[in-house]
């Protein structure tokens, strides 16, 4: 009688991934090396595959879902909208974080593919859509970024930092607020479209004020928020509500107050934006809708892309109090 074993097990011993382990039994791609590995420990463990290892690759209720990383608030809300239409249609999800690495990304599409799944869906990287590999592929849809070549679901980002940028300068000149100059603050990991669209949008509409860009290495690291030295009589404008919730603190460092000679704008409005004190000014995305609206177009075969909506929230951060 066959040793009980799991592919999980098998893939622990070996370190490597249990889709590799699945792809094996089922005939599908494995590096020479993998497989020789694999061939030893079957032979020596006597191990048969259950029903699951033996079925998997001819299932066609599965969609992939890839993203830089799972634990972001955004993140979150796209992923919550995308198990609620997955549990709708009684269709299975499975979930790889890579960590901003753009080979485990491709890798992760190669093995989803590999399950012959629906599809993946993929929340962009500044290197994904531009990647050659995905101009093959006919069953991945983008997340937050436009391209030509495949289905997307985008935000619309010009439109919302057109109308953010507008609205907060608009309303900091009407109250004769003493603006000096304006800041851009990103991660330098993310999509590159969105920092350029501030910069223009910025430097078109107040062109008389100096800006400037800083790059965060990692926005989720407290360490780069030390070296930023806020001005008084600036504006930052934020990539993300995080960024901006960090500058806080840093404000209350330099004996800065938000509203009085000091200004912070973040994109996303999470939860807890309008909690804070001065409550923080941004715009929202529909990132719920946009999760359960990737998985219900895969379902459907609908490859056409599609525009977000957003919502310019102005609060006390953005005002001259």
């Amino acid at each position: 009688m066959g040793k009980k074993m799991t592919m999980a097990e098998i893939s622990k011993r070996l370190g490597i991934s249990t889709m590799t382990v699945s792809r094996y039994f089922n005939d599908g791609y494995v590096s020479a090396e993998n497989r020789l590995n694999i061939d030893a420990i079957v032979k020596e463990s006597h191990y048969t595959p259950n029903i699951f290892a033996r079925s998997i690759r001819s299932q066609s209720n599965i969609i992939g879902f890839v993203a830089p990383r799972i634990e972001s608030y955004t993140t979150s809300l796209v992923i919550k909208g995308a198990l609620a239409a997955a549990n709708e249609s009684q269709v299975r999800m499975l979930f790889h974080a890579t960590g901003f690495s753009h080979e485990s990304e491709c890798q992760a599409v190669r093995e989803f593919n590999g399950l012959n799944a629906l599809g993946t869906i993929i929340i962009a990287s500044k290197h994904s859509v531009e990647e050659p590999f995905y101009q093959t592929l006919d069953n991945v849809l983008f997340i937050g970024k436009n391209t030509p070549h495949h289905c997307c679901l985008y935000y619309p980002e010009q439109a919302a930092i057109k109308a953010l940028v507008s609205q907060t300068i608009t309303q900091l000149k009407q109250q004769q607020a003493p603006l000096e100059a304006i800041h851009y603050i990103y991660d330098e990991r993310m999509l590159s479209s969105r920092t350029k669209l501030m910069q223009e949008t910025i430097t078109d509409t107040i062109p008389e004020l100096n800006f400037s860009l800083q790059a965060l290495a990692d926005s989720e690291q407290k360490i780069g928020y030390q070296e930023i030295q806020l001005q008084p009589n600036n504006v930052y404008f934020c990539a993300t509500d995080n960024i901006a919730i960090r500058l806080y603190r840093r404000a209350k460092e330099q004996q800065l107050k938000i509203g009085h000679n000091l200004w912070i704008v973040g994109i996303g409005d999470y939860d807890y934006s309008d909690l804070l004190v001065p409550s923080l000014s941004t715009v929202a995305f529909n990132y719920y809708q946009v999760g359960y609206q990737a998985v219900k177009k895969l379902i459907k075969r609908d490859f056409s892309s599609a525009e977000g909506q957003f919502d310019i929230k102005i609060r006390e951060s953005s005002q001259f109090i």
